[in-house]
């Protein structure tokens, strides 16, 4: 195995859903594969996947954008009320990303910005400021990400065919449940 890739074993064995066990210990044997593979054929696979799952190559790929799995339909009420969340906190998606602001990869951006700005307010002693952005996070994880990103990681498992991105959605769905679950907690501890 990697080196680099170890770690994903110490993941597996700090969640204790049997979904993410098997996702990573897949990805850890399709990884024990690699130096043996042709790195070409590998990233063509990677590609190939990445493709069928995402770029309509499939007859129903997972499109990685809320409004599809909670209206069916690009650009809905859903995208309106993430954009609507952005501009409270100031934040615009970046021009050059072409995909829509309720992409998973623009809304797992904006929860990076609020972590940072909450890490930021705590630094400098601001605790108001910081509940501010921690409860931002908290409200935008069980408003929109917990809500629609279960399905996408579904639709993934049933899709994909590497176990690349399979680990990777069961891996960021277990991932915003830890972080909303240590929002909560922070939220408590800076409240008392």
């Amino acid at each position: 195995m990697p080196e680099k890739m170890k770690p994903l074993l110490g993941i597996a064995k700090a969640f204790p859903n049997a979904e993410t066990k098997k996702v990573v210990k897949e990805l850890v044997q399709f990884t024990d594969t690699i130096p043996s593979q042709d790195l070409d054929d590998l990233e063509i696979r990677l590609a190939a996947d990445y493709a069928r799952l995402f770029l309509s190559i499939s007859k129903v790929p997972p499109h990685p954008s809320e409004s599809i799995y909670r209206e069916g339909t690009m650009m809905q009420y859903s995208r309106d009320e993430v954009l609507r969340t952005y501009w409270s906190f100031g934040v615009d998606k970046k021009k050059e990303f072409t995909e829509p602001e309720d992409h998973i990869a623009v809304e797992l951006n904006f929860l990076m910005h609020l972590c940072e700005k909450a890490t930021e307010a705590l630094k400098n002693g601001n605790a108001k400021e910081a509940r501010r952005y921690i409860q931002g996070q908290k409200d935008f994880l069980e408003r929109h990400l917990v809500k629609w990103v279960p399905k996408l990681v579904k639709d993934i498992l049933k899709t994909g065919k590497t176990p690349f991105y399979k680990a990777i959605a069961v891996l960021t769905k277990e991932y915003l449940e830890m972080d909303l679950s240590v929002t909560k907690d922070l939220l408590e501890q800076l409240m008392g």
